[in-house]
């Protein structure tokens, strides 16, 4: 069954809601779809109503602003869904949408198409980075706000960039004990050339304050220039092996010391989630301080294809803030795109969401400049270590595929499986990228990633067949 609407939106976080709000204010029909139980993406994702309390954070209060003004819209929502399939349809200019979920129609034909995918947390390999209690920090996280569980008791954090501090001080607060945090980047000299890249952000400068003063009370060790560079134990890891790192990020063999944990978070960044834009034939850019490879898009947000938009981190790594209002622009263009606001309206509306939209770019490049992993950290990995964790596919065997002249993602996907597991490639196609890069002496933007195809995430077999969800 096929329904007919204005507009679909694949993604319900801060992106892909604001698009919804802006875009159903101005008569457009709306269908929002997402994977999760509830709105809100991982920023805004949802805490269960047993555990609500009065002592809401900013960030809580925020979600409920926007949930509030979703609820108040005719939009649609089909929650524990999934988009596995996208392409345009054959006999208008409109878009079809696949989708697998409880209650929802197999296809969704839209005029125009929005995609908030978001993003997902950066692989990087090491020995022993496949034992239980290595963690993402994004895990840790979901783990702790969502469920008030703690996946251990003796935290060490190693990554990148200002959230590792905001886990850190949340681990703190949930009565865990932090040994360290590892930040890679090497505090500059100067920080006169981000001077105006931090203007304006005095919130977020302030909520930085206040998780560094929980730390220093705390005693918790911050260390600049540092990473984990192994782990180690027998059925779960018991200690790491950090390093100090250099200007590439190659750790220093002199520097390395062991500490115990029973449990090591690791968030280098994030990676945007592009397989929709891919699978439709959108075209990128390579940009390693928005994450990768990104949707190329005009002022508006709409990418080389007409009609199909892309909003938030999963078209650049940016954060909530710029997320909104990119979402927000693009739910203006596609108003006027469908005739339901007229273009002077349409022009001045977009031209307001300029000053913040610019404010919010100039302080997501400069943290992409500041925190983006250097190369040095993808040559941790030692030949016996596991690169592709869903078909157990070594380091050894990815370089064993490559050759002068079959030295793509995809090739080695033939030759070894990896990318073939439940999770297509999202843990390990970065990773295999990185490898060759390596191999061949090119530059990480000029291989490009593995070939999407549907579907886009893992579905039963009765979504094809169009038979039980």
């Amino acid at each position: 069954m096929t329904e007919l609407v204005d507009l679909v939106i694949v993604g319900a976080g801060p992106a892909g809601m604001e698009t919804a709000i802006v875009a159903a204010k101005m008569g457009v029909t709306v269908t929002i779809v997402d994977g999760y139980l509830q709105p809100g993406g991982q920023y805004y994702k949802q805490i269960p109503a047993s555990f609500h309390s009065k002592d809401l954070t900013e960030r809580h209060l925020q979600a409920e602003e926007i949930f509030h003004r979703l609820a108040r819209t005719n939009v649609r929502l089909l929650t524990n869904t999934t988009a596995w399939d996208v392409f345009p349809d054959p006999n208008t200019a409109e878009w079809i949408v696949a989708l697998c979920g409880p209650g929802a129609p197999d296809r969704l034909q839209a005029k125009a198409l929005v995609l908030a995918t978001g993003a997902y947390d950066r692989p990087i390999a090491f020995p022993g980075w496949t034992l239980p209690g290595v963690v993402t920090a994004g895990a840790v996280q979901t783990l702790l706000v969502t469920q008030r569980v703690l996946p251990g008791r003796r935290f060490l954090l190693s990554g990148t960039g200002p959230l590792q501090l905001q886990l850190a001080s949340q681990l703190v607060h949930a009565g865990a004990e932090v040994v360290g945090v590892l930040e890679g980047a090497k505090p500059r000299l100067s920080y006169a050339p981000y001077a105006m890249s931090m203007w304006g952000q005095w919130a977020r400068l302030r909520e930085g304050w206040d998780y560094w003063r929980t730390l220093r009370r705390a005693h918790v060790p911050l260390r600049f220039g540092w990473s984990v560079v192994e782990a180690r134990g027998k059925e779960e890891v018991q200690e790491v092996i950090i390093a100090k790192l250099d200007g590439d990020w190659q750790p220093i063999s002199s520097t390395r010391q062991a500490i115990a944990v029973d449990t090591l978070a690791i968030g280098y960044g994030f990676i945007p989630s592009t397989e929709l834009t891919r699978l439709l034939g959108c075209e990128h850019d390579y940009f390693p301080e928005q994450g990768g490879y990104v949707p190329r898009r005009d002022d508006e947000m709409q990418t080389s294809l007409r009609g199909v938009y892309a909003v938030g981190d999963g078209a650049g790594i940016g954060g909530a803030k710029l997320s909104r209002i990119e979402g927000r622009i693009a739910g203006l263009a596609v108003a006027r795109q469908l005739g339901r606001l007229d273009e002077k309206m349409a022009r001045a509306a977009i031209a307001r969401q300029q000053p913040a939209l610019a404010r919010e770019r100039r302080f997501a490049h400069m943290l992409g400049k500041l925190f983006t992993p250097g190369p040095g950290l993808y040559t941790l990995a030692t030949d016996d270590t596991v690169i592709c964790r869903c078909e157990e596919v070594t380091k050894k065997e990815v370089l064993g595929a490559i050759t002068a002249a079959s030295n793509t993602v995809t090739w080695v996907k033939r030759i070894t499986r990896a990318g073939m597991g439940p999770c297509q490639g999202r843990m390990c196609g970065h990773l295999v990228a990185e490898l060759i890069a390596q191999q061949t002496e090119q530059k990480i933007s000029q291989i490009s990633p593995d070939t999407v195809r549907p579907p886009v995430r893992p579905i039963p077999m009765g979504c094809l067949s169009g038979g039980s969800k």
